[in-house]
């Protein structure tokens, strides 16, 4: 089934009298998409993916309701997102206890296991190597944000997301690696993480 398919229709701003009702409409067809794949790197499942978009989208109908200014909708969005579903995180001991069963489970039921370990393996290791503000930079960098907007969602000033996201590079680069590219594996191993994010974020 399509990620589209889960998607709830928002509703038609020509049956809303409300300004406000269309502006919310309107941020929520062009970024509800985004968000709900950001989610999804996460935590698992997409019914707890769909509902923390729509808590999201509801604290920010509520936020232009009482006339408060949103300079930054997406980047805005983004941050009542992920603290959001930061509260939600188990703690790191029953998300490793899930990665092991996934990994069961892929070893199990899917062609090409011996690929899906090894990524599982390096992305392990990436996350023993990189502190939590240095991962979520580079998911929220994966989702095409600008280095203003990770700022604003993480709270910090933009250099600070340059050398956070600087340091997290050098810290993955391989031995001789040329400054500023990651390799194939390690780009490999990335993905795999933030698609199956929840089980590893500390």
């Amino acid at each position: 089934m399509k990620e589209k398919d889960h998607d709830p229709a928002p509703p038609d701003c020509n049956s809303v009298p409300s300004d406000i009702e269309c502006m919310v409409v309107a941020a929520y067809e062009k970024y509800s998409a985004e968000l709900f794949a950001y989610a999804k790197s996460i935590i698992h499942g997409e019914d707890g993916a769909l509902d923390a978009v729509q808590e999201s989208f509801l604290r920010y109908f509520v936020e232009v309701s009482y006339g408060r200014h949103v300079k930054n909708p997406r980047a805005w969005l983004y941050r009542v997102l992920r603290n959001y579903l930061l509260d939600r995180i188990c703690s790191a001991a029953v998300k490793r206890e899930a990665l092991l069963a996934e990994t069961d489970k892929m070893v199990e039921l899917k062609p090409g296991a011996d690929a899906m370990i090894e990524q599982a393996q390096m992305a392990d290791q990436i996350t023993s190597l990189l502190t939590g503000r240095e991962m979520e930079c580079l998911r929220l960098r994966s989702e095409e944000l600008s280095y203003e907007e990770i700022a604003s969602v993480l709270g910090v000033r933009p250099g600070t997301v340059s050398a956070l996201l600087t340091r997290a590079h050098k810290k993955l680069l391989p031995p001789g690696g040329e400054r500023g590219n990651l390799r194939g594996r390690t780009v490999r191993a990335l993905h795999f993480l933030f698609q199956n994010g929840d089980s590893y974020s500390s």
